[in-house]
């Protein structure tokens, strides 16, 4: 790991790294070089946590981008990283092509494949890898459980779809729900398994609430006739409950007796929806996080452009990236309150200018 992304105890963040670099890092034997392919959801959660120097420093020789063109390097082993989906599973079956009438190998992109889904892979798709003339060079295939998207360290997101809220309550949006419920729960589930614990499922039921199945019919006409609101936290605690249990049953399976329930630690996950807080949206918070984005247009949620003018009048683009990684006074004060932050900043600026005196000599300048 880079000494530029530190560790926070307990961090979500460093958990994804963790398990990412792992599977880079002993995929094939210390010291051999590799080559890392990766779709692009699947790149996107990597680069999410990881920076490209930190993904080569493990004998990597390049990061490969699965959907393109790309270098065949048929001497060394190929790290992939990819969704559980039919496309990137034909993908890796193409980089091994072999004749169909001779069944003689035609095209190897790499030695041999070494198969990480950031998902639970299904068993239809398994049986497709395993009934395929790439078989014979997949090395090993392991599932990572990293579909989440980690925004702080003890914060993360399940963003199923690009409209989540609408998808879940707007009565014009019902044929959407199972869809973007199972896509979060996907997203839980890789949570829980990262965490390492066992969790007791507990939800939130409101008291005027009703099934999906009960609230279609009225709610098909228009908002208007809408007397109760959907169990979302119910129905998302049902599937989490059941992909936990597949998830069990799998590695129960398994020589890994490290991941069976009996033993992880007992912990309770709690489910609830908006309908328990249906004020916080329509508040304003007063936090430092809140101000900046508010009054600043951050490049990807986190990054600020500035222009910077040196001792020679010259001007140039800077970046600040407000990372809890790399940012250790943003991390302090980023859920403080503007006024508590305000006079923080003070302090701090005042000790600056005590502590350098060629600052001191610029400011009377």
């Amino acid at each position: 790991m880079s000494g530029s992304e530190s560790v926070t105890p307990g961090s979500l963040i460093d958990l994804l790294r963790q398990r990412i670099i792992g599977a880079i890092s002993t995929a094939t034997a210390p010291g051999k070089w590799r080559v890392v392919v990766a779709d692009r959801p699947a790149l996107k959660i990597v680069s999410s946590v990881l920076q490209m120097h930190s993904v080569l420093e493990q004998n990597v020789v390049t990061i490969q981008l699965i959907t393109r063109n790309r270098q065949p390097y048929p001497d060394m082993d190929a790290v992939y990283i990819l969704v559980p989906c039919a496309d990137s599973i034909s993908r890796v079956i193409d980089d091994f092509r072999v004749d169909s009438r001779t069944g003689e190998l035609q095209h190897r992109k790499y030695a041999r494949a070494h198969l990480f889904f950031t998902g639970a892979l299904s068993d239809t798709l398994l049986a497709h890898l395993r009934s395929s003339p790439a078989a014979r060079y997949i090395k090993a295939v392991a599932e990572l459980y990293i579909e989440y998207n980690p925004i702080e360290s003890r914060v993360f997101l399940t963003t199923p779809s690009e409209q989540p809220f609408y998808a879940l309550y707007s009565p014009h949006a019902l044929n959407l729900v199972s869809r973007d419920l199972d896509a979060a729960a996907d997203r839980l589930l890789s949570v829980i398994v990262s965490l390492g614990i066992r969790p007791y499922i507990r939800y939130y039921r409101p008291s005027s609430s009703a099934p999906y199945e009960a609230l279609e019919p009225s709610l098909m006409s228009g908002y208007g006739t809408a007397t109760a609101c959907p169990r979302i936290a119910e129905s998302m605690a049902a599937l989490i409950q059941q992909k936990l249990n597949d998830y069990y049953s799998h590695e129960s399976n398994t020589d890994n007796s490290t991941k069976r329930p009996e033993t992880l630690t007992p912990s309770v996950v709690i489910v609830l929806d908006r309908s328990v807080d249906l004020y916080s949206p329509l508040l304003h918070e007063f936090t430092y996080q809140a101000l900046v984005h508010d009054l600043i247009d951050l490049d990807g949620g986190n990054t600020y452009t500035y222009t910077l003018e040196s001792t020679d009048g010259q001007s140039q683009s800077a970046e600040a990236e407000l990372s809890e990684q790399k940012d250790p006074i943003w991390r302090q004060l980023r859920h403080w309150n503007i006024s508590e932050v305000s006079q923080t900043l003070a302090d701090k600026f005042e000790k600056l200018l005590k502590d350098n005196f060629g600052m001191q000599a610029a400011k009377q300048v």
